[in-house]
């Protein structure tokens, strides 16, 4: 942690707004960002979030509730849109850059502060974040919100900032299970200094834990509820079940020079000397790229300060220049593809889940009436909920597996799911033994590929099921996770 400021500077740091330049690109970008929500196409797991927003819980199987309450407000003042599914991530881009201002400028000074909100805009991993909704949306938000009270703790002494961090600690608790680190970061910040240690002594500081932990209550009781299935998934990932390999961690850091745009990424790690968890995990495990977002804005930060420590200003400036362009044209570049694909969308692409979604659920309705099926039947958490938002108003879309995902849903009626179904989904996911153990008939109708612009995106095996034998719904064969 820098030096305290003087109280001069502490007086007057972060009471002025960033430039008028960069609140004009900030505006700007989120006008991009709510074009882009709007013409483009859900991912599979936004698609996936909706059905949680659908009916509103205290919490889920993957991951606490912020994300499902952001999306049934956007719902609800847009509709059941794209851009009504995504309208919190563009508002929220609205504030994270100034969080992350005032919290540099009252640590350090305006000038790096000025740089690190310019390099933070230039991310593509938060470019991406602010337009498709996850729980890293509000994740993202919660910690930087956090950061800065206790910032503003630090500069001050004003225990009352304490409510304020256990405020965000406990929203960023509700929004995803990586916040916790947050909660240990602020642990270790009071017990490896000596000079916060009088912080233990202070009834603000615990008050602010209380008012974190009764937060958080909701994601606790519904585990309680379900067998602690949630803690169970997401915790059992820091257990090591595979030998040491780099491959992961290579792949991590090719992600990171990716998502952060390689030369912010290059100047973050002059200023970030380690992230000891994720790293410890790469070499087991694979890491998502996501995993990492809520510290990107700190990358920021820390890109900013290695550009203070440039001995001659003309190439911090030019470096900057380089920085927040590379990032930029990687930013417009994203975004292009997922509106209108600037390369081939063929399966390799992560912007694919996103297309010919409507032209296929109009093939598979054509199936379904055609051969007499009253209801669809999926393996996946994706193709579920992709097929429902694109039926909407129409046939009953449910997973045969992995229940536990809708528990906050009513269960589907009795007599429908003895009905006749039409199962769909990957051809790759093979869920033909599943389906010959919950059904007497088992009829093979071929395979529809969703496609884009002619070309083939993936491919679902279709099959008419009958006569069911024992429960139809439960299991986890098949299964895949969903994101992380």
């Amino acid at each position: 942690m820098a030096a305290r400021l003087n109280p001069a500077a502490r007086a007057t740091a972060g009471m002025a707004m960033p430039s008028r330049t960069r609140a004009g690109v900030i505006i700007a970008l989120a006008l991009v960002r709510v074009a882009v929500a709007a013409a483009s196409g859900l991912t599979d797991d936004e698609a996936y979030y909706r059905l949680w927003a659908i009916a509103p819980a205290v919490s889920y199987y993957d991951h606490p509730p912020m994300v499902a309450w952001m999306i049934a407000a956007g719902r609800w003042l847009l509709g059941d849109t794209p851009l009504g599914i995504r309208l919190v991530g563009p508002l929220l881009s609205l504030i994270g850059p100034l969080v992350l201002w005032r919290t540099t400028a009252i640590l350090f000074d305006r000038e790096t502060a000025e740089r690190s909100v310019w390099l933070a805009l230039a991310m593509p991993l938060l470019a991406v974040g602010g337009v498709v909704v996850t729980p890293d949306t509000a994740c993202v938000l919660f910690w930087g919100l956090a950061a800065w009270a206790l910032a503003e703790l630090y500069v001050s002494n004003n225990g009352n900032w304490w409510l304020a961090v256990g405020l965000f600690c406990g929203l960023g608790l509700l929004s995803k299970y990586t916040n916790l680190f947050a909660g240990v970061g602020v642990a270790l910040w009071i017990v490896l200094l000596a000079e916060n240690r009088r912080w233990l002594r202070s009834g603000k500081l615990w008050a602010g834990g209380a008012l974190a932990l009764l937060i958080a209550l909701p994601v606790v009781i519904w585990n309680a509820e379900h067998q602690w299935a949630s803690f169970a998934k997401q915790f059992g990932r820091v257990v090591v079940r595979q030998p040491a390999t780099f491959r992961y961690l290579l792949e991590l850091l090719g992600a990171y020079l990716g998502l952060a745009s390689p030369v912010i990424a290059i100047l973050a790690a002059a200023g970030l000397w380690r992230v000891v968890y994720l790293f410890v995990h790469a070499v087991h495990d694979r890491v998502q790229p996501n995993w990492v977002a809520p510290i990107y804005p700190m990358l920021a930060v820390c890109a900013g300060l290695a550009l203070s420590a440039v001995p001659r200003r003309s190439d911090a400036v030019r470096l900057l220049r380089a920085a927040v362009g590379v990032g930029l044209v990687l930013c417009v570049l994203i975004y292009a593809q997922a509106v209108r694909p600037l390369f081939s969308p063929g399966m390799g692409d992560p912007t694919s889940q996103m297309r010919g979604w409507r032209e296929f659920a109009a093939e598979v309705e054509r199936a379904r009436l055609a051969n007499g099926a009253r209801w669809i039947a999926t393996a996946s958490y994706a193709t579920t909920g992709q097929l429902a938002f694109a039926l909407k108003g129409g046939p009953e879309v449910v997973q045969l597996n992995e229940r536990l995902r809708y528990a906050h849903l009513a269960p589907p009626d009795r007599a429908l799911i003895g009905s006749p179904a039409l199962y769909v989904d990957l051809e790759r996911r093979n869920a033909l033994p599943m389906l010959r153990k919950r059904f007497a008939s088992v009829t093979a109708l071929g395979a529809l590929s969703r496609s884009y612009r002619g070309q083939t995106l993936a491919r679902y095996a279709l099959y008419l099921l009958a006569d069911p034998v024992g429960p139809v719904l439960g299991g986890d064969e098949g299964t895949e996770p969903a994101h992380p």
